[in-house]
């Protein structure tokens, strides 16, 4: 089944997975904004920002089991498996409210930094991750004690948080800044800070191929990050302008090399070592490079003086 939030008429349809017809309409709180779904007790969980509760749906009747009240403007609702609890972001009254999955029942309310917007959970640790969008930080939630156990300074508005449990880090998007906070899992510390497109609004993991895919809303772009031992932009995000020269990009350890926009074509080009040994020749469209080391080499034409540096990396 798929769940739909209607904030301008404070219900919830429940559409079939397989045939795609509407098989309920569920009445919610005021502007449901946000869900979670519960697997443990097949319940959803529907974060209602104008009536300041949670509404409980039984999964399987899709019946309004409970409703739960929580802090001013929840915004955001995360579910942690380990300990079958519910995490409710309230942005107006910048706290989190844990409830208990089996009994739907209050257990904590959490102070966390100014107007939370975003959940994520830490499987490896047991964390909950909240991003406070006006305070500037992300706080960090022991999933077993519901005790803060770390506040950590994002970036200028923090926006959206997303968890790579292949690396054990937290990506965070600063909406203000244009950039994306990698935290460390393990330590709740920054890695590095990486610059995306404008108004960075959301971010989600490919575990096909452990990349970030995070969605510039004012840019009109998507940016994809990827982490191979250490951090880094997968592609460019600015659309370059047109050269006589062919240009040379890595990707996934292929270097394309390619024509020259005025005739068509490619010089014979070669790969050098920072030492100015030969390695590669390179043709036109993909090079395989994988087998190279990482580190600076320079592409150089032949009869040319001018020479393009190289970075290949781990």
């Amino acid at each position: 089944k798929v769940y739909c939030a209607n904030s301008g008429s404070d219900n919830v349809t429940v559409i079939d997975g397989t045939t795609n017809q509407v098989i309920s309409t569920v009445t919610a709180g005021s502007s449901p904004r946000a869900f979670c779904y519960n697997p443990q007790d097949n319940k959803v969980y529907c974060a209602n920002s104008l009536s300041d509760n949670a509404t409980v749906i039984d999964g399987a009747t899709d019946s309004v089991l409970a409703t739960v009240a929580a802090g001013g403007y929840p915004c955001a609702i995360y579910y942690n498996p380990q300990d079958n609890k519910v995490y409710c972001a309230n942005g107006d009254s910048a706290n989190v409210t844990v409830i208990d999955g089996a009994t739907d029942s209050v257990l904590a309310t959490v102070v966390v930094g100014y107007y939370p917007t975003a959940l994520c959970y830490n499987s490896q640790n047991n964390k909950i991750y909240c991003a406070n969008f006006l305070s500037n930080d992300v706080t960090v939630i022991d999933g077993a004690s519901n005790a803060v156990l770390a506040t950590v300074k994002a970036g200028d508005g923090p926006l959206a948080l997303c968890y790579n449990p292949q690396n054990n880090k937290v990506y965070c998007t600063n909406g203000s800044i244009h950039t994306v906070a990698v935290i460390d899992g393990a330590l709740d510390s920054i890695v590095t800070t990486i610059g995306v497109g404008s108004y960075p609004l959301a971010v989600v993991w490919n575990p096909a191929q452990n990349r970030m895919y995070v969605a510039n809303c004012d840019g009109s772009s998507i940016s994809v990050l990827r982490d191979t031992g250490g951090v880094g932009i997968e592609e460019n995000l600015k659309p370059q302008a047109a050269s006589p020269k062919p240009v040379a990009t890595v990707v996934r350890g292929v270097l394309y090399l390619g024509d020259c926009p005025r005739t068509g074509t490619v010089p014979k080009t070669v790969l050098l070592d920072i030492s100015g040994r030969k390695v590669l020749d390179l043709h036109p469209g993909p090079n395989d490079v994988r087998t190279l080391a990482p580190g600076v080499y320079f592409a150089r034409e032949a009869q040319a003086q001018a020479v393009r540096k190289v970075i290949i990396s781990n």
